[in-house]
């Protein structure tokens, strides 16, 4: 007897949510939110500045996920990394932010920011910087990377793959 009971009580659920139009809200999960370092939206990014000691690579967007060199050379499946880094950049936050004053007279050597190992810069379709960042050394531990951005006195804690990723980029579209 309980069984017709309940299984009317559920169609009876059913047919209001379909009425309604309403799905079952999930409360357990959290809507996601970009807390990355790159407030613009990463379609925005047009192009794309890196630079590893002397060597330098421009990149242009040509489209969703393909970039291409300033002489109009596509890069290929290297476009997708390159558009998954700028995406790293906008969706991954950091993991620590140190204030200037708390590395008030401490060593900057160790953050091997001076010179970067990487320099990454991003611009908007309106040829402006969006952001400036340089990648230095990995913490102590080998799972944070260190990352300056220019113009703030920060010294940010990242995860090692976003400047990995990036260093990746470099590597395959230099190499093109």
């Amino acid at each position: 007897m309980l069984h017709p009971v309940l299984a009317a009580l559920a169609l009876l659920y059913l047919a209001a949510m379909v009425v309604s139009g309403a799905m079952p809200v999930q409360r357990q999960l959290v809507r996601f939110e970009a807390k990355g370092v790159l407030k613009r939206a990463p379609e925005e990014v047009t192009r794309v500045e890196l630079s590893r000691g002397t060597r330098r690579v421009t990149l242009l967007r040509a489209g969703e996920t393909a970039w291409a060199t300033p002489d109009g050379v596509n890069i290929g499946t290297a476009g997708l990394r390159v558009s998954k880094a700028v995406q790293i950049m906008h969706n991954s936050g950091p993991v620590r932010e140190i204030e200037a004053a708390e590395l008030a007279g401490s060593d900057p050597a160790p953050f091997g920011l001076d010179p970067p190992q990487l320099s990454v810069k991003l611009y908007g379709g309106d040829g402006e910087p969006v952001l400036s960042a340089r990648f230095g050394e990995l913490n102590p531990e080998g799972y944070l990377q260190y990352m300056r951005i220019d113009g703030n006195p920060r010294l940010y804690l990242m995860s090692r793959f976003v400047g990995g990723e990036w260093a990746e980029v470099m590597t395959e579209a230099a190499a093109r």
